[in-house]
């Protein structure tokens, strides 16, 4: 499968604990932005190949005109082949979203829809920088169930400062008892750059502790296990038939061609990404630039080791009968080393249906696992 994806930078506030690419206090430049994305979708060299996802995700899509969204998914259908029946996913905030922009979304073929909750503890919210309340995720999740919206995620994090695991557990029943047929459930993680990583350098933030974040990672598969929803990837839950067509395309080492600032690419085992600033990015294809004359060749080697590093994130785990059909090497040659210590030695893999995969208990420490496949 090949998806397209687009990247929309504009929000309307920085949460406290983003790294995006994605700014404030600059969505005057969302016209001539969105020009610029449509002149570089109609002058792509992979113009007609055949798309089987489109993902439009920021930053906070919905934030802009949504005439300038519609018409993004405009040229893609007119410049590429885009599948019948494709997943068309667009990202949305609470509070930057009514029900007259939600059925111009979904009127113009949007299908699923992503919105980002994180909690519904209205302080934890205000904590972490959100714009909205639990109330307003709620007014938009009905508006885009009235808006004709049969496929939505919604985004939740833990280990937020001041959350406990009743709170966490709250958010799990209050959530899932709207029924979203998918659900994103990350671990907050703390980056550089962010006003988190500066109030916890000066000691002024406080987050749950390593345990504590495992149980609530724990409850988390429990949780929704019991309510319907399949763990097919680490961070990522869905009822039968709606798991993010368009992520596992990442996961499987898929092609994706990226659209807008930073957007990146991958296609015919070539990387290459667009200018990072918005300034940038519209003077960029202004004056003729393609993100294509710099990519680079990705070496075999690198491209086994991601794909492996990958293919374990997914419950399915990484298939010994397609990493031969693709690489034309047997993984357990390839990868002798790392497979032996976590198959047979430490017991933190194992293989089913000729599928290498991290054992359930295991999950919370995959990024140790998944390292070690990094030759």
């Amino acid at each position: 499968m090949t998806g397209i994806y687009t990247h929309i930078p504009f929000c309307i506030k920085k949460c406290a604990y983003c790294d995006f690419n994605s700014y404030s206090g600059i969505r005057d430049m969302s016209y001539s932005y969105g020009k610029a994305v449509i002149s570089e979708i109609k002058n792509s060299p992979y113009k007609n190949k055949k798309i089987d996802t489109v993902y439009i995700g920021g930053g906070t899509p919905t934030c802009i005109d949504e005439k300038i969204l519609i018409d993004i998914l405009a040229s893609v259908r007119e410049s590429f082949d885009v599948a019948e029946g494709a997943e068309i996913t667009v990202e949305c905030n609470p509070g930057t979203a009514n029900f007259k922009k939600l059925h111009a979304l979904r009127r113009a073929g949007f299908n699923r829809l992503s919105i980002g909750c994180q909690s519904a503890d209205d302080k934890l919210l205000k904590k972490i920088g959100r714009i909205h309340t639990f109330e307003d995720f709620k007014n938009c999740f009905r508006d885009a169930r009235r808006a004709g919206f049969e496929n939505i995620s919604v985004d939740l994090m833990f280990g937020l400062p001041g959350q406990t695991a009743e709170i966490w557990r709250d958010t799990l029943r209050k959530i899932t008892e709207l029924g979203p047929e998918h659900i994103s459930a990350y671990s907050l993680k703390i980056e550089e750059g962010t006003p988190f990583f500066e109030m916890k350098s000066r000691g002024e933030l406080s987050v749950p502790d390593d345990d504590a974040n495992r149980e609530m990672y724990d409850t988390v598969v429990e949780f929704l296990k019991d309510r319907g929803y399949c763990r097919y990837e680490i961070s990522n839950f869905s009822k039968a038939g709606f798991e993010s067509r368009h992520n596992l395309i990442y996961w499987t080492l898929g092609e994706y061609i990226g659209f807008g600032a930073g957007a990146h690419s991958f296609v015919c085992g070539r990387r290459f990404s667009d200018p990072l600033g918005v300034s940038d990015y519209i003077d960029f294809i202004s004056s003729g630039g393609r993100a294509e004359d710099g990519a680079e060749t990705e070496p075999d080697i690198d491209m086994m080791c991601e794909y492996m590093f990958l293919g374990l994130r997914l419950d399915r785990g990484v298939s010994e009968r397609e990493f031969k059909k693709r690489f034309g090497k047997d993984m357990g040659e390839v990868f002798k080393k790392p497979i032996e210590k976590h198959l047979n030695v430490i017991r933190t893999l194992e293989s089913s249906g000729g599928n290498i995969k991290i054992r359930p208990e295991y999950t919370y420490v995959s990024n140790l696992i998944m390292s070690d496949f990094i030759l």
